[in-house]
């Protein structure tokens, strides 16, 4: 029963939020809808059909580690769960924490070990990490290349974006021991601060889960370079479904053009703040176009391709999250540990 309410508050934590969010955001959201209007609908049905393939190929990075694993899970789920995944990253502050744990749950509660759930979690968030920086240096060659200086705002985010994923390769690369030292000292110090005794073990567990999928992770060198070749080209499906949004609108645009933008919204938005990006993907999307040229064309185009791309699709994510979560589950069999007589269950 606790566990049950734990869930059912968690999801209308969620809920909420992504409620408040487009409330805040009601004014982006309502310029969006006004604005079908002026667009040739069968460039935008292209744009949509490119978000949802994008998506999908998301969703490959799940299906290819849970199968070197020997896990079979069916595409639809594995395409809701890449969708709740994104679109937690991108709704709330330090989403990518969010995003993280949900993975953890969502592939815990099939069966799998804690320590695989932890491996396929870090090879998503990894491999996405690495795409997502070599799109930004792209951007950052291709707007040299034309004659333009990125942004100062883009640059502080690149400079950002260096530290953190520094800082984390630093912390991952330590000894267990002193891992385990420095998390118990963080538990016990959040314990003194909420008035807690903590033991630490918690902690513990932790590093022990983050250790055995560090060692899993170190002989995945080339299922790595595979991943992010999948994140590039949904990356690149995105980046399409913007340049359908403009071919709509009676702009002639290019490739390069709208994965630099991209490139630079990505790495804007994922350090900022504020729910949803505040605005800020669709500012820097802006910025970017109309330095290249795109002219006030650029304004409709990112505001629809954000709601495209991004609030159309929050209450799926909403109701993808309530199925995942809450469907009955049998465990999983991986088929490298299971006798040769024993069926690995394939969800439908």
């Amino acid at each position: 029963m606790p566990t049950f309410r734990w869930k059912l508050f968690t999801s209308a934590l969620i809920s909420l939020a992504i409620l408040v969010l487009a409330y805040l955001n009601r004014a982006w959201i309502v310029e969006a809808f006004s604005l079908l209007g002026e667009a040739r609908p069968l460039w935008l049905a292209l744009s949509v059909i490119l978000i949802g393939l994008g998506y999908l190929i998301s969703a490959q990075v799940f299906n290819i580690v849970l199968r070197s694993l020997g896990y079979r899970i069916g595409i639809l789920r594995l395409w809701a769960t890449a969708l709740v995944a994104i679109v937690i990253s991108q709704s709330v502050p330090a989403g990518g924490v969010g995003s993280y744990a949900f993975l953890l749950s969502n592939f815990t509660r099939r069966g799998i070990s804690p320590g695989e759930s932890a491996l396929i979690a870090s090879l998503e968030t990894l491999s996405y990490a690495i795409a997502m920086i070599l799109v930004f240096i792209f951007s950052l060659i291709y707007l040299a290349l034309h004659g333009l200086d990125a942004t100062i705002a883009s640059l502080v985010a690149a400079l950002v974006a260096v530290t953190v994923i520094g800082g984390a390769i630093y912390l991952l690369t330590r000894p267990e021991a002193v891992l385990r030292r420095w998390a118990t000292r963080l538990q016990l110090g959040i314990g003194r601060i909420f008035g807690q005794r903590w033991t630490g073990a918690r902690a513990a567990r932790i590093v022990t889960d983050l250790t055995r999928a560090r060692g899993l992770l170190a002989s995945r060198r080339r299922d790595v370079i595979l991943l992010v070749l999948v994140q590039l080209t949904a990356l690149s499906g995105h980046s399409l479904a913007m340049l359908a949004v403009l071919t709509s609108l009676g702009v002639s645009a290019s490739f390069g053009m709208m994965l630099a933008a991209f490139g630079i919204a990505l790495i804007t938005s994922t350090f900022n703040v504020l729910p949803g990006g505040g605005g800020t993907v669709e500012a820097a999307l802006v910025a970017v176009l109309t330095q290249l040229g795109i002219g006030p064309a650029a304004l409709p185009a990112a505001i629809i391709f954000r709601l495209f791309n991004f609030w159309l699709l929050t209450p799926v994510a909403m109701a993808c999250y309530h199925w995942l979560m809450h469907e009955p589950v049998k465990p999983l069999v991986s088929s490298l540990t299971a006798p040769v007589e024993t069926h690995v269950h394939v969800e439908h």
